[in-house]
C-alpha cells in the first residue's frame, strides 16, 4: 500500500484528507513544516500533500529542501493551500512542487491527481530500473569477455603441463586436475554472468522486479 505524508496544521483539513485517503493509502500526518521534513526524510513516503503556511518552516522551504536531496527529490509533492494568486502558484512550482491544489478542493479531483502522480512515479522507477538493467547487462558481458580470454590461455598451458608431467608424482597430477576443475567452474560462472540479464526476476517491493541471482 502506498504511503502518503500529510503536512497540514489545520485539524479540520487533516480530518478531511484522512477521510478521503484512509481506505486506499497508509497515512502519516504532521502539523508543522519541520516535523514534516523529518518525517519525509526518515519515512520516504510515496507522495506528500503539503500546506504552505505552516509553523516552524513554511511549505516552500520544506519542498525546496526535499527536492535538493537525492533520497527525497523523486517524491511527488502536491501543495494544498488557500493561496490562489498567480505569484504564489509560480513560487510553488519554482520551489519544486509537482502540483498545486487550492482550497477548498474536491475530493475526487484530489484523488485523481494523487493517483496520476503515483503512477508517474512508478513509471519513472521502472524506466530507471530498465536503464540499470541495461548497464548491468553490458558490464556483465564485458567482464565475461575479459575473464574468458586469459582463461583460454590458461587452459592451453594446463593441457601442455599435463602432457609434460605425465610421469610426475600423483600429487602433481591431482593438483593439475583440481586446477582444471576450478578453471571450468570460473568459465561457467562467467557464462552465467553474461546471461544474467535473462535470469528469472523476482518481485521485490512496490511492484519493482529484480534479477534473481540465486539462479545463476
Amino acid at each position: 500500500m502506498d504511503k502518503i505524508l500529510i503536512v497540514e496544521d489545520s485539524p479540520l483539513v487533516q480530518m478531511v484528507l484522512g477521510e478521503i485517503f484512509c481506505k486506499n493509502y497508509e497515512l502519516e500526518i504532521r502539523s508543522d513544516g519541520l516535523s514534516g521534513l523529518t518525517a519525509a526524510q526518515d519515512g520516504h513516503p510515496d507522495l506528500i500533500l503539503l500546506d504552505i503556511h505552516l509553523p516552524e518552516m513554511d511549505g516552500y522551504e520544506v519542498c525546496r529542501l526535499l527536492k535538493a536531496k537525492n533520497e527525497t527529490r523523486d517524491i511527488p509533492i502536491i501543495f494544498i493551500t488557500s493561496l490562489d494568486s498567480e505569484e504564489e502558484r509560480v513560487k510553488g512550482f519554482e520551489s519544486g512542487a509537482d502540483d498545486y491544489v487550492v482550497k477548498p478542493f474536491f475530493g475526487q479531483e484530489l484523488q485523481a491527481r494523487v493517483r496520476t502522480h503515483l503512477s508517474l512515479r512508478q513509471l519513472k522507477m521502472q524506466a530507471l530500473q530498465l536503464e540499470r538493467l541495461t548497464t548491468f547487462k553490458e558490464t556483465a558481458v564485458a567482464i565475461s569477455h575479459e575473464i574468458n580470454n586469459p582463461l583460454t590461455s590458461i587452459f592451453a598451458l594446463l593441457h601442455h603441463l599435463k602432457a609434460e608431467l605425465a610421469d610426475a608424482p600423483s600429487s602433481i597430477n591431482i593438483a593439475l586436475e583440481q586446477i582444471s576443475r576450478d578453471i571450468t567452474r570460473i568459465q561457467n560462472i562467467t557464462k552465467n554472468l553474461a546471461g544474467a540479464a535473462k535470469a528469472p526476476r523476482t518481485s521485490y517491493n512496490k511492484n519493482v522486479s529484480m534479477i534473481d541471482l540465486h539462479n545463476l
